[in-house]
């Protein structure tokens, strides 16, 4: 009963996504607030070879090298709106501020561009406050009318399911990369 219990409350993470268009590139900025302590959220968010286990449209993630606190991560999957559907195959590079920031930079891939940053930060009153800054320039072409909220759709997907294995993780333990 009280993993039932768990996992429901983990499936209520909430936050806020927004999305728009700056000329060529898609903007976006979400955060929400989770009640989980911030070693639990920094363990999460920088176990990338797990990301496809939680993370929608994901199909694979994993590390290709590591160098202190920088790390090449290859991502590859689809994504989509509607009809629309975009195929997300990047390879980032990431840079760790251990407990409190990943900044990720697309060094090839589906996108011209690609930068991303998350934040940490410890709340008051207990849990943590998940905070994300990106920039996006696809390779392919936008829908005029669907092309932003296609991308905001996706974020928001990714960015909430992180949020909810973060809650996940902290209320029962088990990590994504466990065994079942």
């Amino acid at each position: 009963m009280l993993l039932w219990q768990a996992m429901a409350e983990a499936a209520d993470a909430r936050g806020s996504v927004r999305a728009w268009r700056d000329h060529d590139a898609v903007v976006v900025q979400a955060q929400a607030d989770v009640d989980a302590p911030i070693e639990i959220a920094w363990r999460v968010l920088t176990d990338y070879d797990h990301y496809a286990n939680f993370i929608p449209d994901l199909k694979s993630s994993r590390v290709l090298a590591r160098s202190g606190d920088t790390a090449i991560v290859e991502q590859k999957g689809e994504a989509g709106f509607f009809l629309f559907h975009f195929p997300l195959e990047v390879i980032f590079s990431v840079t760790e501020q251990p407990g409190s920031s990943v900044t990720s930079r697309a060094i090839s891939g589906t996108f011209k561009e690609m930068t991303g940053s998350y934040v940490l930060t410890e709340r008051d009153g207990g849990g943590v406050r998940l905070s994300y800054n990106g920039r996006l320039v696809p390779t392919f072409q936008l829908p005029p009318l669907v092309g932003v909220p296609a991308l905001r759709a996706a974020v928001e997907r990714q960015f909430l399911a992180l949020a909810r294995e973060i809650k996940r993780v902290a209320l029962t333990g088990r990590s994504s990369g466990d065994a079942q």
